[in-house]
């Protein structure tokens, strides 16, 4: 791929997604820094696979694919799961994705668009679009139900998606096709021998939902004297600096790792505390939990297609206005008293933690992404899609 054509395909996802500006603090950075080789990598990181060529009617694919995690994850996920299914997918004019070598679509072609609602409008919906896409509280964002409605149909992963999406004015048909986790992927392991908590997130922007600080100030505050409990954080490479309270117990990832990775950092842990206050669906959770890891955390949103009680440690939860850059509305919060509670109840029972860990590795396996493509392209079936 020519260089003039990698940075206009980095120019286009970096006003799509509304980070321009952050794009060229980063990479003034680097350049004053002298890391000139590693701003060159990040610019032209496209390194595409080649897919198989297929035949018949085409679906046009669009969205944004550069990168693991997020709707890039479910963007790459979903395409290669139709094309194994023998589906003729191309590359949408809007889309900006760099994982996959897809044949440009023509015009007349019916789109698939994954895409968060205050995005969508970017992606030029219309009449032969589907969106595959989901929300964090219970208002959408502003513009979200005229874009979603001038679409052929409306995909989410969960029903209390589908719920939201319907009490906010959406009118076009709706279909609910939960995500799903590469089972080769994220399997289970046994635990070892001390309690390690884990939490994951960003710190900035909308990431600021997931919570982690707070996650840390917990553990800190729950656990003053117990030498032998430890916190493993992972947050993005472009997030702030997580405040450890000079804990020598808490340990900071913050690169990007792979699946592989990400399967042995889950399998390090003996339980997933997740405080965010919404998940659309909450794939890192799913993970979590297929790699035989119970979580920490409250059933709102996106996560009760997978979590509850019986396979984890349910936290009760209040709806509470959000204040946040990116989202309005309400969604959860919990008490930090019921948080260091269930904590300390895995320190003094890892034994039960260890079978409930087995119960959500059972129940994630259900979820799978050869699951969400059958799905996904039963409902595209059924709406004259595909």
């Amino acid at each position: 791929m020519g260089v003039a054509r990698a940075v206009r395909r980095k120019w286009r996802a970096v006003r799509t997604v509304g980070a321009l500006w952050p794009a060229l603090v980063r990479g003034g950075r680097l350049l004053a820094r002298g890391r000139v080789r590693e701003f060159t990598a990040k610019l032209l990181s496209e390194r595409p696979a080649a897919v198989p060529q297929r035949s018949g009617p085409p679906l046009a694919l669009a969205g944004i694919a550069l990168k693991p995690g997020g709707y890039d994850h479910v963007v790459l996920e979903v395409a290669r799961g139709l094309l194994a299914r023998g589906v003729n997918v191309v590359r949408d004019p809007t889309a900006v994705v760099s994982l996959l070598a897809l044949p440009e679509a023509d015009s007349a072609a019916p789109r698939l668009v994954a895409a968060p609602p205050h995005l969508l409008h970017r992606f030029a919906p219309c009449g032969r679009s589907v969106a595959y896409t989901m929300w964090e509280t219970d208002t959408l964002p502003p513009g979200a139900v005229a874009a979603l409605d001038r679409c052929r149909l409306v995909v989410v992963p969960s029903a209390w998606g589908a719920a939201c999406f319907r009490a906010n004015g959406v009118r076009v048909p709706i279909e609910v096709v939960p995500l799903g986790i590469d089972p080769a992927a994220f399997a289970p392991a046994p635990a070892g021998g001390s309690v390690v908590f884990g939490t994951a997130g960003a710190l900035d922007e909308g990431g600021l939902r997931k919570n982690v600080q707070r996650v840390v100030d917990v553990f800190v505050r729950a656990f003053p004297a117990h030498a032998d409990v430890r916190l493993r954080v992972k947050i993005t490479p472009a997030s702030p600096p997580v405040d450890t309270h000079g804990d020598s117990r808490v340990e900071v990832t913050r690169h990007t790792l792979g699946a592989a990775e990400l399967a042995a950092w889950y399998h390090g842990l003996t339980a997933f505390v997740n405080l965010s206050h919404g998940e659309g669906f909450g794939l890192h959770l799913l993970e979590a939990m297929a790699c035989g890891r119970p979580l920490v955390s409250a059933a709102f949103g996106g996560v009760g297609a997978f979590f509850d009680g019986s396979v984890g440690y349910a936290l009760p939860h209040r709806l509470v206005v959000a204040r946040n850059a990116v989202y309005a509305g309400r969604w959860a919060d919990v008490d930090d008293g019921d948080v260091a509670r269930r904590m300390r109840e895995i320190v003094a029972d890892p034994g039960r933690a260890a079978e409930l860990g087995a119960l959500a590795a059972a129940r994630a396996a259900r979820f799978t992404w050869e699951a969400t493509v059958q799905q996904l392209a039963a409902a595209l079936a059924r709406h004259g899609v595909l």
